[in-house]
């Protein structure tokens, strides 16, 4: 579970990303939010640019 800090909460401050996904009306214009989902976005595209390069090396090595 990811967890990011709301400056609108000031009791808990720590909330649940699917918890503000879901219900902030914020979201859209929240700074942490948005810092949240560009750096998962990036890490998913490395990840699956890393698989699929792992896939090439994978078939490189294959003797023929």
């Amino acid at each position: 579970m990811d967890y990011i800090t709301c400056d609108r909460r000031k009791n808990s401050p720590q909330i649940n990303v699917l918890i503000c996904e879901k219900k902030c009306q914020h979201r859209n214009t929240c700074s942490t939010y948005l810092s949240y989902a560009k750096v998962k976005s990036l890490a998913a595209s490395l990840s699956n640019s890393a698989g699929a390069s792992d896939g090439l090396l994978v078939m490189q090595e294959t003797p023929h």
